[in-house]
């Protein structure tokens, strides 16, 4: 689903996370009902000629259930047309600001990955939904869905999340190949030397047919999540909240966790076990070569299992835990809070039909069928408790309760940092620029641009926040440190009010 710094939380992967990314299903029942207006009465479409309703994102592993979600969409709702453009996260992010740039934004679309919700709705890009739904709507998701700095600002919600929050770097692996390659597919490696080796014997194995790793090597976004969530698990603090780390307060970009990533990368390109294709592809791409069965390991969120599931039934895949330094585990995997998505164009003609789609779109009948299908964890209640019935699927969840915690957001703790972040210019190259460059060979020793990225983030913050305050902005450097801060606990909410 998600994407500098700000691709969760204040703008993924994810894809996302964020997202740089995700997907979406339609109903099993063909045709969901209308969702309730909160008043017992059945909502219906505005009664206006015919329209068409401009869709545009890049969920491109729920591109077979939008399609039917639209079908059925249109013909519940016969006076509006669903126009829905598809994209790769990296594509959205210059349509989209061309688009608006133009005044030919669509009339419903998430957040680019650089972007936060503060600066987008500072540069005219949504309006409030408020005006166009109920507290029936809003009651239908999980607590943490609506909050100030994130997705709502001066008390208005602007965007809504697409999914429940899970780290999207776990590995999936080719059990298949593990066999052929003399590995047990039933004990994954565990650490990065394991891991090297693993791909080194698939790639001989595989004799030209199968390599040992493959990714989306074109999308930044997918390089920067990698690095930044592996390089947790070795005690890095870095994660998509912050541009700066929990552990050391400043933007230890160079510190020995994230170059032993970089380490791990390098010599898994250096033993030839990425697929050739990997730097011209991107990460749908890369997930169809893994389906055919060309790679042994790839990086990915969950949308994957029911994308698998659907189009290479005879997949024999496992999920595993992004491996660990050799000298152990020192962290976990950063899970963010819930992350500004889809919203409504300050521009539309249409925001009443766009709040319908919303509407329809976060209906339990669309987001059950999304769940069931392996494409994503739902933030409506109770849905992924009733629905979620693939075996991959659940051990990837498993996978999150045991590696992952939640990370504090320093937007919750203080809401007028979005000033920090509107004004807040991000260094380039970034660390998946870089880790990029060392995977294609442009970049031969990352350690160079990796302390100018730490040294260039660290001053591009410090001016983000003097210029804040020059505008009445009540901030302060310290509301990026969390002394309450443990690697191994979930930050709560009582955890930000401690710190008052």
């Amino acid at each position: 689903m998600i994407k500098g710094w700000r691709s969760l939380s204040i703008a993924c992967l994810a894809a996302l996370n964020v997202l740089a990314v995700t997907a979406c299903s339609g109903t099993n029942s063909g045709k969901a009902p209308a969702p309730d207006a909160g008043n017992g009465q059945t909502a219906e479409a505005p009664k206006t000629d015919k329209i068409t309703l401009r869709v545009m994102d890049w969920a491109d592993s729920e591109k077979p259930y939008r399609e039917k979600f639209i079908k059925d969409f249109e013909a519940k709702y016969p006076n509006i047309k669903i126009e829905y453009t598809l994209l790769t996260s990296d594509q959205f992010q210059n349509t989209i600001t061309t688009a608006i740039k133009s005044g030919d934004a669509p009339d419903l679309f998430p957040i680019p990955g650089n972007m936060s919700l503060s600066m987008a709705v500072k540069g005219g890009w949504y309006q409030p939904i408020d005006p166009y739904i109920d507290d029936e709507f809003k009651n239908r998701f999980v607590d943490g869905i609506f909050v100030e700095g994130t997705t709502m600002l001066d008390g208005k919600i602007y965007s809504i999340p697409a999914l429940s929050s899970v780290p999207n770097t776990l590995v999936y692996y080719n059990k298949q190949l593990f066999r052929d390659a003399g590995l047990d597919p039933e004990k994954p490696p565990k650490t990065y030397s394991e891991f090297r080796e693993a791909a080194k014997k698939i790639t001989e194995a595989g004799k030209g047919k199968a390599y040992g790793i493959i990714e989306g090597g074109k999308q930044i976004g997918r390089w920067k999540l990698a690095a930044m969530d592996w390089s947790a698990l070795g005690g890095s603090g870095l994660n998509q909240h912050s541009p700066i780390s929990l552990v050391t307060h400043k933007a230890s970009y160079d510190s020995k966790a994230v170059l032993d990533v970089f380490g791990l990368f390098k010599g898994l390109k250096d033993d030839g076990s990425y697929h050739p294709k990997t730097m011209s592809i991107s990460a749908p791409e890369a997930r169809a070569l893994f389906g055919e069965g060309q790679a042994g390991f790839i990086i990915q969120g969950e949308w994957c299992i029911g994308v698998w599931r659907r189009d290479n039934p005879n997949l024999d895949f496992g999920v595993m835990a992004p491996p660990v330094p050799d000298d152990g585990q020192k962290g976990f995997l950063p899970q963010s809070n819930y992350s500004p998505w889809i919203g409504i164009s300050q521009t539309t003609k249409h925001p009443k039909e766009a709040a319908l789609y919303l509407k329809e779109y976060f209906s339990k009948e669309y987001q059950s069928v999304l769940v069931k299908a392996g494409d994503r964890f739902s933030i409506l209640k109770g849905v992924n408790e009733s629905s979620s019935d693939i075996p991959q699927f659940k051990q990837y969840y498993d996978i999150v309760q045991k590696t992952a915690r939640l990370v504090p957001s320093p937007q919750i703790r203080n809401p007028e940092l979005t000033s920090v972040y509107a004004n807040y210019k991000d260094i380039q190259p970034g660390i998946g620029d870089i880790l990029q460059g060392v995977v294609s060979g442009a970049v031969k020793e990352p350690a160079a641009p990796l302390k100018q990225l730490s040294d260039g983030v660290d001053k591009a913050l410090d001016a983000a926040i003097a210029k804040a305050k020059s505008e009445g902005a009540k901030v302060d450097k310290s509301d990026f440190v969390f002394s309450n801060w443990s690697a191994d606990k979930h930050y709560k909410a009582e955890d930000y009010k401690a710190l008052k």
